[in-house]
């Protein structure tokens, strides 16, 4: 079975030998694990790779490890070429890389090494519409109670809630905020307690 390559950067693509892999981690990704929790919140973590071109695969492993740690968790991701992780702590350091198998179990040399430390909350993004609504998003673990402040001005910043929510089953969390034209600008913070 070949070995692959894994890297962490998005939209480049690694070629090795006759071979080309790609992985990126992202945030905020829709795939999920059934029976993995988070155990300290933490914003979910997405894996991506390039399908092998060998015929025998029937799957793929992600193994994973805190940093500087001896012990090792599998998650067995069957033929996907992209998974989440929602049961990474917030502000840990890990390592990752990925196999392919074959019908009798038998694994590919493992991939480079992927460093990460997931965050609890990932960015913000401010989407406005032209309806003067803007809608923001963002992602936190599984169930994770958050809530979005907004304040006029920066100088200094006087924060006020504007609404909360819950992730959803995915680790997404939405909420919209009608801009009156009267308002010269808004920033926007999001919270998780």
């Amino acid at each position: 079975m070949r070995s692959f390559i894994v890297v962490l950067v998005v939209g480049i693509r690694k070629r090795i030998g006759s071979l080309t892999w790609l992985v990126c981690l992202v945030l905020g990704m829709s795939a999920s694990f059934a029976g993995l929790k988070a155990a300290t919140p933490s914003c979910p973590c997405t894996l991506a790779w390039n399908p092998s071109p060998d015929p025998t695969v029937t799957g793929y492993g992600i193994y994973y490890a805190e940093a500087g740690s001896s012990t090792t968790n599998y998650v067995d991701v069957g033929m996907t070429n992209e998974a989440t992780l929602f049961c990474l702590s917030a502000c840990t350091s890990y390592v990752f890389y990925v196999v392919a198998y074959d019908a009798n179990g038998v694994q590919s040399p493992p991939s480079n090494l992927v460093s990460y430390s997931p965050s609890v909350l990932s960015s913000l993004t401010v989407a406005p519409t032209a309806t003067g609504t803007v809608n923001l998003q963002f992602s936190a673990a599984p169930g994770t109670p958050c809530h979005i402040d907004y304040t006029p001005t920066l100088t200094p910043p006087q924060w006020e809630a504007l609404g909360s929510a819950i992730a959803d089953t995915n680790g997404n969390v939405t909420l919209s905020d009608t801009v009156s034209a009267n308002v010269p600008s808004r920033f926007y913070r999001a919270v998780s307690p």
